[in-house]
């Protein structure tokens, strides 16, 4: 249920249990059970921006060659008339990888703006913000819709701070900034894989996850009591040591999980229409011509749409604007 916001009246919040509206980032190297294990994880479903799949059978998938066929297919999972289908169909979504998809962004917003490269558009001072919003949009759609994200990326390096302020260099997701920053900020947990070579078999050996930031990598997680590395890198070890997470902090901070749907709806927030915001505010501005105080209202206009603008002229993108006017005008009529 949405709620209004008032200060007076917040609501508290809690963690959610099982995977439902969690968001994984896994990276490594090659041949250490990245997308292997992410098809392991409850009904699956692959995106390949790259054939990463090729040698895994029975896992529903699509091929993913472009961004708008990218964005298209987030419209699908994400829109709100088509997620019970969805969550019939599908529980994970699994996102390979966030190089390649980056590059298919790139070239998008290239063609939108017309240019040939990010740092040439806006006469050469570069559309990287564009850029960023480009990524993020779908991304944040994506982590936000209730089904469980799985994202995938190659090991690189990276210069970081150290506690000294010092740069030092560190594992980390590889690919473009502006695509891995986003989706490390989105995910609820990093996971870092290690192989562990060849056995005496000469089978190789299960890759172990590390789920906590060090000097050496980055990993993390936003719950306190995930373990900080699992010694079998497994869809079942996953799940458990995320089930153990959450059980440990109802248990320590005495607090009950609830459902990913019983947490969305603390953070759903009453959203009125762009119609419903301008008939709103077209009746009080009637109320106040009646009085004799449409200088009043004209002033509250002005604050937010600019000198000389009407609410009669606003687009449907300001509805920010809008609930602002409005809310001015309920505290003016008392």
């Amino acid at each position: 249920m949405a709620i209004e916001l008032d200060i007076f009246s917040p609501q508290i919040s809690a963690v959610s249990k099982g995977l439902d509206g969690k968001s994984f980032l896994v990276y490594g190297s090659n041949r250490t059970g990245k997308t292997s294990v992410g098809c392991q994880f409850p009904k699956p479903f692959y995106l390949g921006f790259e054939n990463g799949i090729s040698a895994i059978s029975g896992v529903p998938f699509l091929p993913i060659n472009n961004w708008s066929a990218f964005l298209k297919i987030v419209k699908q999972l994400t829109k709100p008339e088509n997620l019970e289908k969805v969550k019939e169909m599908y529980q994970t979504i699994i996102f390979d990888t966030l190089e390649a998809a980056a590059r298919y962004c790139e070239e998008y917003t290239c063609a939108k703006y017309g240019v040939e490269t990010i740092a040439s558009g806006n006469k050469g001072y570069g559309i990287w913000k564009e850029f960023s919003l480009e990524l993020w949009k779908p991304l944040n759609q994506l982590t936000s819709c209730g089904l469980t994200t799985y994202f995938i990326a190659h090991d690189g390096t990276r210069e970081v701070p150290d506690a000294n302020g010092e740069k030092t260099e560190k594992i980390y997701p590889r690919g473009e900034k502006r695509l891995v920053d986003p989706a490390v900020d989105l995910c609820d947990f990093i996971i870092f894989l290690q192989p562990n070579g060849i056995g005496e078999d000469g089978k190789e050996i299960p890759s172990s996850a590390y789920c906590k930031n060090t000097r050496e990598y980055h990993a993390g997680s936003r719950f306190t009591f995930m373990p900080e590395r699992l010694d079998v890198f497994s869809a079942e070890n996953l799940q458990r040591a995320v089930e153990y997470a959450v059980a440990k902090e109802e248990e320590v901070k005495k607090i009950k999980a609830v459902t990913f749907t019983e947490q969305k709806d603390r953070t759903a927030v009453v959203k009125k229409s762009f119609a419903e915001l301008t008939s709103e505010i077209k009746k009080i501005a009637t109320d106040l011509n009646a009085k004799g105080q449409l200088d009043k209202y004209k002033s509250i206009v002005e604050i937010y749409l600019g000198k000389d603008s009407s609410v009669k002229e606003a687009r449907e993108d300001q509805t920010q604007q809008l609930e602002l006017i409005l809310d001015d005008l309920k505290d003016l009529m008392g």
